[in-house]
């Protein structure tokens, strides 16, 4: 019995070499370069779709994030108040199909696509560098114990938007099951966050009650990455009970020091930071900041 099988598992192993000789090899990441050229080709009218050259399935993962940044994150507004530009302007946001609007005499997006798929493309210069540099160059996705190229256009599984939306919930506690994520877990956890409870009156008289979360992860190392960041800042807007994802990015340990030493105060001082958009008609009533709360 043992010789009659042989043939059989003989096959077989050759079969499953011959599949690993045959599988595609993973593609490498794209740099600065490219984003540049894609960039160019969508402002020379080129479509999402014509771009799958260089990412696949680009039109169909644009529809998904819009979708997931619909329902797990609140909106930003696309402009830079550092170097007072817009990340990206009304055209490029047509190009993607990121949704705008202009409320109060502000205009805002939604977060969830702006910051990941808009700041990869926009081509604004800061003086921390271009906005997709924490997806380019700073290896989140590692350092949190993912898989590299999690957090990329270009994912071994998953889609963009919807694997960064999974990540961060995981890491603040939230439970958000975007469609087409990987099954991720970060091996990162929060070391705390800033809490702001913050009341305002809209226009209308009504009032809404907020919770405004600046939570700090501790950040592990990558294979051959010099980086000056150890922290990835999340921050977080929850509206009568429901939490939305504002952004994250890699943050010095200075700047995580800052945060920890936040102390507690009562005031009607709030003001949106790192791109949240609130209505401006809508008028702070109260402030109370607890400080820095420590994970438990």
């Amino acid at each position: 019995m043992a010789n009659a099988r042989a043939p059989i598992c003989l096959a077989a192993a050759a079969a499953a070499a011959c599949a690993h000789m045959t599988a595609p090899a993973p593609r490498p990441a794209l740099g600065y370069a490219d984003y540049a050229a894609l960039y160019a080709r969508l402002r020379a009218g080129e479509p999402p779709k014509a771009l799958e050259d260089a990412l696949p399935g680009l039109a169909g993962n644009l529809a998904t994030a819009r979708e997931v940044s619909r329902r797990w994150w609140t909106d930003s507004t696309p402009y830079d108040e550092l170097v007072h530009r817009a990340i990206l302007d009304d055209r490029m946001l047509d190009a993607l199909g990121i949704p705008h609007r202009v409320d109060s005499g502000v205009e805002h997006v939604p977060a969830g696509m702006m910051h990941t798929y808009g700041y990869l493309f926009s081509q604004l210069k800061t003086a921390y560098g271009l906005k997709g540099k924490r997806w380019i160059e700073s290896r989140l996705d590692e350092r949190l114990g993912l898989p590299a190229g999690a957090f990329s256009p270009r994912p071994p599984s998953g889609e963009f938007a919807s694997n960064v939306t999974a990540a961060l919930s995981a890491l603040i506690g939230a439970d958000f099951r975007p469609p087409r994520a990987a099954a991720l877990k970060p091996r990162a956890r929060s070391a705390g966050a800033v809490v702001e409870r913050v009341r305002w009156r809209r226009p209308d008289g009504t009032e809404v009650d907020g919770v405004v979360r600046t939570h700090l992860v501790a950040l592990g190392g990558a294979p051959g990455l010099v980086s000056s960041d150890s922290f990835l800042l999340i921050y977080e807007l929850e509206l009568s009970g429901e939490r939305r994802l504002v952004t994250a990015f890699p943050v010095s340990a200075d700047f995580a020091r800052t945060l920890e030493r936040t102390k507690p105060v009562v005031d009607a001082a709030f003001r949106p930071r790192f791109n949240l958009y609130v209505d401006p008609a809508w008028v702070v009533l109260e402030r109370r900041v607890e400080g820095f709360v420590p994970a438990r």
